[in-house]
C-alpha cells in the first residue's frame, strides 16, 4: 500500500472507535411490507458472495438532518462525500472505493436512477429521499446483476416499498446554521378496506449554504397506493422532486484556504488569473478577499439550476405456485435549466453576426443571459421470476428502457442585437438511448447448507445516438451499439455458527458517457470500460462483538481518465488507459462495551494505480498550440484516498419507562486525495478529520405518540477542509514556467442543526 500516513491513521484509530448509531427515535411496528422482488433482484442476500452493507429505515432516520442521501451514507465503508454548498444540502457528490457517481449504479425499487447519458446521479432532484426509504443496500465492487449503467465502484439499491403499514403519521421540523430548515409531514393509512394502503410524504428543505449565495430551495412529494391479497400485491408509486439551487460549481482558489493568506497574496495571484480578469474584475476580487473560504465565483442574482423530476412506478407481484413473478413499469420525466450571465461574449458564440449601427461603432461582443435546458424522458419495464428447482434456486429476468434527452440553449437577454427575441434557441440536439438486459442467477447449497455456490450470467445491449447542434455550435452525429456479457461466480461457506467466509469473481462493462463521445475527436477513439473484480471476505459475529474483513482487487481495462488533453474546442478529454487497478482491505469491528454503550469502526486501506498514461500539457507561448507529453508510470488514480475510515460511539445516557436520552460521537477520516492522475503533491487535497456530536431525547406518551428531539453539532473541532476540487496545469515557454491552478470546494466549519419529530 502507498501513502498510508501512519500518524494520521494512528490518530484516527485512537479518536474514532466504532460505527453504528443507536436510533432512539424509531417506531416499533408489528406489520411490515416484505422487500419487493424488484429490489431483491438487484440486491445481495446474507449468503451472497459480495461485499455489502445494509441500512434500515431506523439507521437512516437516526442520521437524517435534511441533508442529501450521500451524507446519510458517509459513515459506511469506503465512502467519501462532498457538497458544493459546503453543508450537505443542494448539490452533493459521493465516491465509493474512489469511483464517482457515474460508476455507482443506483436503483429505486429496482428502477435505474442514474442519468442514461451522463450516468451520474443528481441527488438534489430528490430532496429528503431518506425519509421515504424503508431499506437500502450498498454493494461494494461489481456485486449482483443490476439494471441501468454498469456498477464499477459499487451499487446502491434503494427500497421505498417496504415501509410499515401501521396507521399513523409524522411531522418533522428542523432548523440550523446557514438558515437551513426542514419541514416534512408523512402519513400511512395502514391496511384499510380489502387490503388497500396509502402512504405519502411532503417535504420542503432550504438553506443559504456555507458558501456565499449557494442557496437551495428544495421540495418533494412521495405517494404510494398499494393493494394486497393472499398471493400477491400491486402498487403505484410517485416521487416528485423540484430544486432551485444557486450555482457554486466553480470552487475557490486553493491557496485562499491557507490560514495566513493575505490580501496582498491574493492580489499577486490574481494578476496571473484570467478567471479574475488578471486583476481587473474588481467585484469578484473584493468578494474573494472579504469572504475567503466562503467566496462564490458566481455573482449574477439568477445564476441558478432549476429542475424538476417525476418518477412514476407500477409494481405487480404474484405467487404462481412453484414460482413467483414480478413485473414493473416505470417512467421518469425531467425538465429544467441552468441560467447564466455571460460578460462580453462574442456574437459568433451564438451563431450570430454583430449588429451594424449607423451612428456608433458596432460591437463585436455583448453581455448575455442564457439558459441551457435538458428535457428528458426515461420509460421502461422490468420482469423477474424466482423458480426453486429442488436444491437449486433460480432467478431470472430482464429489463428494457428507452431514453430521450433534448438538450437546447435559449437566449433570454442580450445587451445588443435587439432583434433577437427572448427564448431564441442557439443550439439544439437530442440524445437517444435504448438499454436492454437479461440475467439468470442460480444458487446451490451443499454439505448440509454449509456451502452455497452462486453463479450469474447477464447480457446487456446498449444503443446510443445523438445528433444536432451542440452548445459549442458543432454539428454532431454520433451512433454506437454495444453488447456486454457480465458473468459472476462465487461461493459462501459457513465455518461455524458465528463465522462465514466468501469469495467471488465478477466482470462488468460500462459504456462511455455522453461527454466522452462528444469530447473525443471522433466516436471511434473511445472504448467501453472493462472490469474484473475479485472479492474475498470473512465475518465473525459473537454475542457482544463482531468483526468483518474484506479483500478486493479491481482490475480495469480501458478505464477512462482525464489526461489534461483538450479537444479542438477546448473541452477536457478523457482517454482510455490500457491498465489500472484498485485493491485494498476493508475492516469493520464492533463491540458492546457496556449494556448501554456500543462502539464500532470501519477502515479501508487501498492502493489505486494507473500502470502508464501520457499527461498532456499545453504551452501557451507565442505559438500557442505547442503540446508536451509527460509519461507517468504507476501513478495514483485521482480522488482515491488510500486511507478512509469512520466511527461512532453511541451511549444511552439516561432512561425511564417512557423517556430516553442518548448521545453519539461521530468521526470521519479521509486521507490525502490527488486532484489529477499524476501523483503530484502540488495537485492534491490534504487529509482531514471531521467529528460530530449529537444528543437525542425521546419520550412516548400514554397514547403511544412519540416526540423526539435531536441536537447535532457538526464539525465540532471546526476543521477547515475541502473534500473535492479540480486542477489545470499549463506552460508559458517550457517546463520551467509551468503554472498550476487548483480550485477546491471548502466544507463548513462548526455548525449545528436541531430536529423535532412528532410521531402519532
Amino acid at each position: 500500500m502507498c501513502h498510508f500516513c501512519q500518524s494520521n491513521l494512528v490518530a484516527f484509530l485512537f479518536f474514532s472507535l466504532f460505527l453504528t448509531t443507536t436510533n432512539l427515535c424509531s417506531q416499533v411496528d408489528s406489520i411490515n411490507i416484505l422487500q419487493p422482488v424488484a429490489v431483491s433482484a438487484v440486491s445481495s442476500d446474507e449468503r451472497s458472495p459480495f461485499a455489502n452493507t445494509n441500512l434500515s429505515q431506523d439507521d437512516l432516520n437516526s442520521m437524517d438532518t435534511g441533508q442529501d442521501l450521500p451524507f446519510l451514507l458517509r459513515l459506511t465503508p469506503s465512502i467519501v462525500v462532498t457538497s458544493d454548498a459546503g453543508n450537505g444540502i443542494g448539490y452533493t457528490g459521493i465516491r465509493l472505493r474512489g469511483s464517482d457517481a457515474s460508476r455507482i449504479n443506483v436503483t429505486i425499487n429496482g428502477v435505474p436512477l442514474n442519468d442514461a447519458e451522463s450516468q451520474g446521479v443528481f441527488w438534489v432532484n430528490l430532496p429528503d429521499l431518506g425519509a421515504s426509504v424503508s431499506g437500502l443496500q450498498i454493494q461494494r465492487g461489481v456485486g449482483t446483476s443490476t439494471n441501468g449503467p454498469g456498477a464499477f465502484g459499487g451499487s446502491i439499491a434503494i427500497n421505498t416499498l417496504g415501509k410499515t403499514v401501521q396507521p399513523g403519521g409524522q411531522v418533522v421540523l428542523g432548523g440550523g446554521s446557514f438558515n437551513s430548515f426542514r419541514r416534512s409531514v408523512s402519513w400511512n393509512t395502514g391496511i384499510v378496506g380489502k387490503g388497500w394502503n396509502v402512504e405519502g410524504r411532503m417535504s420542503q428543505i432550504g438553506s443559504d449554504g456555507y458558501v456565499d449565495r449557494a442557496s437551495s430551495d428544495l421540495n418533494s412529494i412521495y405517494t404510494s397506493i398499494a393493494k394486497r391479497w393472499g398471493s400477491g400485491r400491486f402498487s403505484i408509486t410517485s416521487l416528485r422532486g423540484s430544486e432551485r439551487t444557486y450555482q457554486s460549481w466553480f470552487g475557490i482558489p486553493q491557496f485562499v484556504t491557507n490560514e495566513n493568506v493575505t490580501d496582498a497574496d491574493i492580489d499577486d495571484w490574481v494578476m496571473n488569473s484570467s478567471e479574475y480578469g488578471y486583476g481587473f474584475d474588481i467585484e469578484r476580487l473584493d468578494d474573494l478577499k472579504e469572504r475567503g473560504r466562503q467566496h462564490n465565483y458566481y455573482n449574477y442574482k439568477d445564476e441558478v439550476d432549476n429542475y424538476a423530476q417525476n418518477h412514476l412506478q407500477l409494481h405487480f407481484e404474484q405467487d404462481l405456485g412453484m414460482a413467483s413473478m414480478a413485473v414493473s413499469l416505470f417512467s421518469t420525466l425531467g425538465a429544467g435549466y441552468y441560467e447564466q450571465f455571460r460578460s462580453n461574449d462574442a456574437f459568433s458564440v451564438y451563431g450570430l453576426e454583430a449588429p451594424m449601427y449607423s451612428d456608433s461603432i458596432s460591437p463585436e461582443a455583448t453581455n448575455v443571459i442564457r439558459r441551457r435546458w435538458l428535457d428528458n424522458t426515461l420509460a421502461g419495464g422490468l420482469v423477474n421470476f424466482d423458480l426453486p428447482l429442488g436444491e437449486v434456486d433460480v432467478q431470472f429476468g430482464g429489463a428494457y428502457s428507452n431514453y430521450s434527452g433534448d438538450h437546447f440553449g435559449e437566449l433570454i437577454w442580450m445587451e445588443h442585437a435587439a432583434d433577437v427575441l427572448p427564448g431564441t434557441r442557439y443550439y439544439d440536439n437530442v440524445g437517444d438511448k435504448q438499454d436492454g438486459s437479461a440475467y439468470v442467477r442460480g444458487s446451490y447449497d451443499l454439505m448440509d447448507e454449509k456451502v452455497r455456490l452462486q453463479a450469474e450470467l447477464q447480457t446487456r445491449y446498449v444503443t446510443y445516438s445523438t445528433s444536432g447542434v451542440d452548445a459549442d455550435l458543432r454539428e454532431i452525429s454520433i451512433a454506437d451499439t454495444l453488447l456486454f456479457f457480465n458473468p459472476k461466480f462465487g461461493f459462501d461457506v459457513l465455518l461455524s455458527e458465528s463465522s462465514r467466509a466468501f469469495a467471488s469473481v465478477a466482470i462488468a462493462n460500462r459504456e462511455p458517457a455522453r461527454s466522452d463521445y462528444l469530447d473525443s475527436p471522433n466516436s471511434g477513439s473511445v472504448n467501453p470500460e472493462h472490469l474484473k473484480d475479485f472479492e474475498l471476505g470473512y465475518k465473525y459475529v459473537a454475542s457482544k462483538w463482531s468483526f468483518e474483513m474484506g479483500l478486493y482487487h479491481m482490475s480495469y481495462k480501458d478505464q477512462l481518465i482525464a489526461t489534461g488533453a483538450l479537444n479542438d474546442v477546448g473541452s477536457p478529454v478523457r482517454v482510455n488507459v490500457p491498465k489500472s487497478f484498485r485493491q485494498g482491505i476493508e475492516l469493520q469491528a464492533g463491540v458492546e462495551l457496556m449494556p448501554k454503550i456500543r462502539c464500532n469502526v470501519n477502515v479501508t486501506l487501498s492502493e489505486n494505480k494507473i500502470d502508464l498514461f501520457e499527461e498532456t500539457l499545453y504551452d501557451y507561448d507565442e505559438n500557442y498550440d505547442y503540446t508536451n507529453v509527460v509519461n507517468h508510470e504507476n501513478s495514483d488514480i485521482a480522488f482515491s484516498p488510500s486511507v478512509t475510515g469512520s466511527g461512532v460511539i453511541s451511549a444511552e445516557v439516561w432512561s425511564n419507562n417512557n423517556s430516553t436520552i442518548g448521545c453519539d460521537f461521530v468521526t470521519k477520516f479521509v486521507g490525502e486525495q490527488f486532484l489529477d492522475n499524476t501523483s503530484n503533491i502540488d495537485r492534491s487535497l490534504p487529509s482531514y478529520f471531521v467529528n460530530d456530536l449529537s444528543v437525542q431525547w425521546s419520550t412516548t406518551r400514554t397514547n403511544n405518540d412519540k416526540i423526539c428531539l435531536s441536537i447535532v453539532a457538526k464539525n465540532i473541532f471546526d476543521k477547515m477542509y475541502s473534500a473535492n476540487g479540480w486542477t489545470y496545469s499549463y506552460l508559458f515557454g517550457g517546463f520551467d514556467s509551468m503554472q498550476t491552478e487548483n480550485y477546491v470546494f471548502p466544507q463548513a466549519g462548526r455548525n449545528g442543526f436541531v430536529n423535532l419529530v412528532y410521531s402519532f
